[in-house]
């Protein structure tokens, strides 16, 4: 599974293909499939035209050195409502792809989930709707094995962490284990050492000791029995070993 490019041209083509594929479904079915009709796929392939549009423009207001001094550049307040819409749209789509068992555009949807988050990033914006992205990323990476593949993943997910919403980033509920922000760390540091590059690991590693303390521990012991369960390489372990002994070990001791 490759993740799409957050480019308008990557939108407008296998992602355009899909909603179309899920309106022809949704016309065989003759709207006997349930489901709310104000956001049915005919709609909802015009509201996605529509979105295309408007981050067409969007990307032109950002380059235009004129629309800065006139003050009329778009900001990244508009830039995150625009990808906030955006991820209401998707949501509703892959509603319907379930709805209509339309597997194969679920995973298309899904991958322009992860670069809608990627795209609100590099246009100066930040995700407010964290879950749907998280579980996208997660989705993802349970399709990927190869190594060398799961770095550009693993790349994407630090985009979409970087570009969190601050409000989220404060991570204030911690009671809730499963809250999204807690997921990108775990998955992220998951996916970290399944690409075998200790410099990735390390940089992963030590995000996830900063942000959430309380979970490294048990992480750190957990990936220990992943080393010797599937066997990692020795470099791959040799990191996991020195975040278990600081973690894990040493602080059983005190």
């Amino acid at each position: 599974m490759n993740l799409p490019e957050p480019t308008l041209d990557a939108f407008r083509g296998p992602l355009a293909a899909a909603l179309d594929t899920l309106a022809e479904a949704y016309r065989l079915s003759d709207g006997k499939s349930g489901g709310a009709q104000e956001s049915a796929p005919p709609l909802l392939v015009q509201a996605f035209a529509q979105l295309f549009e408007a981050m067409q423009r969007t990307e032109a207001s950002l380059a235009q050195e004129s629309a800065v001094q006139t003050g009329n550049q778009a900001s990244g307040q508009d830039v995150s409502e625009l990808g906030e819409y955006a991820l209401e749209l998707f949501e509703q789509a892959l509603n319907w792809s379930q709805q209509l068992d339309l597997d194969d555009v679920y995973d298309v949807l899904q991958g322009f989930v992860v670069a809608m988050g990627r795209w609100i990033a590099r246009h100066g914006g930040q995700i407010f709707s964290l879950e749907p992205v998280v579980d996208a990323l997660a989705r993802s990476a349970n399709r990927i094995q190869e190594p060398e593949r799961l770095v550009p993943l693993y790349r994407a997910m630090s985009e979409i962490m970087d570009a969190t919403a601050t409000a989220i980033r404060q991570d204030l509920e911690r009671t809730n284990p499963g809250r999204p922000w807690r997921v990108l760390h775990l998955n992220r540091a998951i996916v970290a050492t399944r690409t075998h590059h200790p410099d990735i690991m390390e940089e992963a590693f030590s995000v996830l000791t900063r942000d959430l303390p309380e979970d490294a521990p048990r992480f750190f012991s957990q990936g220990m029995e992943q080393m010797d369960l599937l066997n990692y390489p020795g470099h791959v372990r040799d990191v996991m070993d020195r975040y278990y002994r600081k973690w894990s070990v040493d602080r059983s001791l005190h």
